[in-house]
């Protein structure tokens, strides 16, 4: 090769390095995540989302585990930005079965916490686009990401793939949003040969809330949320296997909520109302109303919450119970709770002495949680106790669920990272009677290390 063609063929290089790093300069990129280690020593979790009631002799071990999460934000001006949001779970020595060839890892699919740790255990939790839309100067999230509904999460909170608006009008911000998680094609292609195309069987939410600020102090809200889930009804060509999430045709939503602050005291209550079909012979009648708020006093603060899931045990007629998208993603946070309610602080081990289901199949609860939290120079503390009671009995006619008393004490090592002991026990009610007879009262210590960055 010449001198002229080995310059011609540097200055195109050189102009193509460029010409690809003009957007990648102009790019903002930002990494945030965590990482949290726990230890467990208790006799009523197994690790993943599995639970027991037994004798301490049966179930009582230590297991660890470990949560890292990544997100990776392309920022390219205040206005447009990229989010995503992957996550990777290992429980220690992971869980092994036979599979007549050896052993693999069957923990939350493959785990990396197996011997030589080789396995693919990258998790996708969101992707989506963020941006300010130039001409009606909304803000719209389009792809894969969370929503929390406006009831402490008693209805949903879950990553989901939809469209979601919020616009800011002066004092007042509404929201409006469509998610769909089912699309059931797959499953009816087998008996139907006319509707096979994607989007004929599935199941939508809709969102509609909207905040008022009142003040400084007082904003109020209102909400309504309608699904409509296809994936259950009957065609004249086949019927579409019915689905657990959810399981009911249409459901209207409407509620009110509110976020009031008086001098060193926050509440926060919430009501709402649901009507719908069950399916086509069945009507949906059901409410939900609590509150949470936290006061200052002393060095801390005084947390309390509270609220009602509406019931039924009859299992005739109109449905009373109140009823969530699925009942493996409501939470109550406001409790602090680590058996009685899905522990907020979990990673993989995430589940409650209910199976995180707090209308309890259908015959509702009742929840009542107080505790104290406070922090001293690099130590924090908190203290808590709650009872939860099913509002119907159950077949045995028992309803108390149980007590929970629960205790954690922490030292922030670093800005970014902090370490923890805790422990909880559990007073347990006669509704697990029949079920679990010979249990006994339900415990946990925990140790955790958590970093964010």
């Amino acid at each position: 090769m010449s001198f002229q063609k080995k310059l011609l063929a540097f200055a195109a290089v050189s102009a193509l390095s460029a010409a690809t790093a003009v957007p990648a300069m102009a790019l903002e990129n930002e990494f945030h995540g965590m990482f949290k280690f726990m230890g467990y020593q208790t006799n009523a979790l197994q690790g993943g989302d599995a639970k027991v009631l037994a004798s301490d002799d049966a179930r009582s071990g230590f297991f660890a585990e470990q949560r890292a999460r990544i997100m990776y934000i392309a920022k390219a001006n205040d206005n447009l930005k990229l989010v995503t949001h992957f996550e990777l779970d290992t429980r220690f020595g992971g869980i092994k079965v036979t599979d007549g060839k050896g052993y693999k890892g069957t923990y939350n699919g493959n785990d990396s916490g197996n011997l030589d740790a080789d396995a693919l255990t990258l998790e996708t939790k969101n992707v989506y686009l963020d941006f300010n839309c130039p001409i009606t100067g909304a803000n719209f999230k389009v792809g894969s990401q969370p929503w929390t509904d406006a009831y402490q999460s008693l209805f949903l909170s879950a990553d989901m793939t939809g469209v979601y608006a919020t616009k800011k009008y002066d004092a007042f911000t509404g929201s409006l949003g469509w998610f769909r998680f089912d699309d059931n094609t797959p499953a009816i292609a087998a008996g139907d040969t006319t509707n096979v195309g994607a989007g004929k069987y599935t199941a939508d939410l809709i969102v509609v809330d909207g905040k008022y600020a009142l003040n400084k102090d007082i904003t109020l809200g209102a909400s309504y949320y309608n699904i409509q889930n296809d994936t259950a009804l009957t065609s004249a060509t086949t019927t579409a296997p019915t689905v657990s999430i959810p399981n009911y045709e249409l459901l209207h939503m409407i509620g009110l909520n509110a976020d009031m602050k008086f001098g060193d005291a926050v509440v926060k209550p919430f009501a709402a109302y649901q009507f719908g079909e069950k399916n086509s012979t069945t009507d949906i009648s059901a409410y939900a109303f609590g509150a949470t708020g936290k006061v200052k006093a002393g060095p801390g603060s005084v947390n309390f919450a509270a609220y009602y899931l509406s019931g039924d045990n009859n299992n005739t007629g109109d449905v009373k119970s109140f009823q969530t998208v699925t009942a493996g993603t409501t939470y109550f946070n406001a409790a602090n709770m680590w058996l009685l309610q899905r522990p907020n602080q979990a990673i993989n081990t995430s589940t409650s002495l209910v199976g995180n289901d707090n209308t309890a199949k259908g015959l509702g609860t009742t929840g009542v949680f107080a505790g104290y939290e406070g922090t001293m120079d690099k130590v924090f503390y908190n203290a808590n106790a709650g009872y939860m009671m099913t509002n119907k009995k159950n077949a045995a006619g028992d309803k108390s669920i149980g007590t929970e008393i629960n205790a954690q004490v922490g030292y922030k090592l670093y800005d970014n990272l902090s370490a923890s002991v805790a422990g909880a026990y559990v007073f347990l009610g006669n509704y697990f009677d029949a079920t679990a007879p010979d249990a006994d009262n339900p415990y946990l210590f925990n140790v955790q290390l958590s970093y964010a960055f």
